[in-house]
């Protein structure tokens, strides 16, 4: 699917329309379109009260179970306890790991995060890692007992969020057995889930660690290498080199990072999704069954997610040393600009979460827009901005409007915390529970955080290169 001049065409009508809005009256002459339009010390400071307000202040303390151990699970729009199972996750469980460590990484005067971390971590030495198999459980009870119906399922994915929680946790704490429980998973996952003929690693797993073949599997995805566990493996393997930096690490590592950049980005700036193990490229008219899934469900543009690997590709490469990698920043930017093109919601602002390329126009299959997707999108376009100040397209402005868009559809000024979708296009998220395995603090916070830091240092730059 070539869909280059489609979105070419678009890309053209975004920079008029950024020119546009640079040449507005009353802008000072010679300057930037992003000149005072807001101070991004101030707006950093804006973000960060929103940050504390409505994302951190609303979960913690409330979700640590004192009684069982580990973050509780579901909770109504209201901070009420939800009604349902309270069953737990390892990746809602390793998110709060990560998030709480984060938080006091970047706020160590709150020592208490410290403390909130230190308890997600216990439960997932004690409860959710596998004493028998290896690996973490990927469900238990509220209680801590492994649930009989995932007993036997393991998922890649949520083993790396297990690595990635234990190392942020350990690159704060210095927590010894933090470090070796980290080690322990990322040498399981080379032992059990990693491809050695093919590279990458496969998602569905036995008990035991062995890949689920796919005639063991109803679902289609089953025996399949797909995007978005590959994503997040090398997000964790990045946070693991930065506290082990273990020789097998770093080749997997770049692994990942190439599998990711020059396979799973397709030229034109989108994610493909699923691959065969070695590596060709699975359509939806090639898929064996969709198991009720919409045809579009194989080859669609998740514009979450190609926002967000646009960060996780300039991270990875930073982490691993290259510096100023012009090939990986030029994909991103595709990423990016992609994404603007044919799933940016040009009246409020933000990005939609799926489309498709029909006959050389492109289709909004999905116009629900993300709590994690709008906040990955608001990093991305800042993080542009930063390596493209000057660039048409003004990604500058096009931040701006994807934070107003987040703030005044998607946070929730009544009772805290974020909604599960934007109200300007799927207005009865509002009654849906604000917790749950899926949702936790890791997206928002960290992409706050992000654009905290970068805005902060967007001032220090301008007070150093005064016009």
């Amino acid at each position: 699917m070539n869909i280059s001049d489609t979105y070419a065409k678009i890309l053209v009508l975004l920079s008029i329309s950024a020119c546009l809005l640079a040449c507005r009256p009353g802008q000072r002459e010679g300057t930037n379109s992003t000149a005072g339009k807001q101070d991004p010390v101030v707006l950093a400071d804006s973000l960060e009260e929103s940050l504390f307000n409505y994302i951190l202040d609303p979960w913690y303390p409330l979700l640590i179970d004192t009684l069982h151990g580990g973050y509780l699970s579901e909770f109504k729009r209201d901070w009420s306890p939800g009604t349902g199972t309270g069953n737990k996750a390892l990746v809602q469980q390793a998110r709060h790991v990560w998030a709480t460590a984060r938080v006091y990484e970047a706020y160590p005067e709150k020592e208490e995060y410290l403390d909130y971390a230190n308890h997600g971590f216990l439960f997932l030495r004690d409860v959710l890692w596998d004493q028998e198999y290896g690996g973490f459980h990927a469900y238990c009870t509220r209680e801590g007992q492994a649930l009989e119906e995932s007993l036997d399922d393991k998922r890649i994915y949520g083993e790396a969020f297990g690595v990635y929680g234990l190392s942020q946790y350990y690159r704060v704490s210095k927590n010894p057995e933090a470090l070796d429980l980290a080690k322990k998973a990322f040498l399981w996952m080379e032992t059990h889930a990693h491809d050695p003929v093919h590279g990458g690693y496969f998602e569905f797993l036995h008990r035991d660690g062995s890949p689920v073949l796919p005639e063991e599997s109803p679902d289609p995805t089953a025996g399949l290498k797909d995007y978005n566990s590959s994503i997040h493996l090398m997000e964790a393997i990045t946070e693991l080199y930065l506290v082990w930096p273990d020789s097998l690490v770093r080749v997997r590592l770049e692994e990942m990072f190439y599998l990711i950049r020059d396979t799973f980005v397709h030229p034109d700036g989108y994610l493909r999704l699923y691959f065969q193990p070695d590596w060709t490229h699975v359509t939806g008219m090639e898929a064996k069954n969709t198991q009720g899934r919409p045809g579009w469900f194989f080859e669609h543009f998740t514009y979450g997610h190609d926002v967000e690997t646009a960060y996780l590709l300039l991270e990875t490469a930073h982490v691993l040393g290259w510096g100023e990698d012009a090939k990986t920043r030029q994909i991103a930017r595709k990423l990016v600009d992609h994404s603007l093109a044919s799933g940016w919601d040009t009246v409020y602002g933000g990005f939609f979460d799926a489309g498709m390329a029909e006959d050389q126009n492109i289709r909004i299959v999905n116009n629900h827009k993300s709590w994690w997707g709008l906040v990955e999108g608001m990093n991305a376009l800042l993080l542009m901005h930063t390596l493209y100040p000057e660039d048409s397209l003004d990604y500058y402005s096009l931040f701006l409007k994807s934070w107003k868009q987040i703030d005044t559809y998607l946070i929730d000024k009544t009772y805290g915390g974020w909604y599960n979708s934007s109200l300007d296009t799927h207005p009865e998220s509002i009654g849906q529970n604000k917790s749950h395995i899926w949702k936790t603090t890791y997206h928002n916070a960290r992409g706050m955080l992000n654009c905290i830091k970068m805005l902060r240092s967007l001032s220090q730059d301008q007070e150093s290169n005064p016009h």
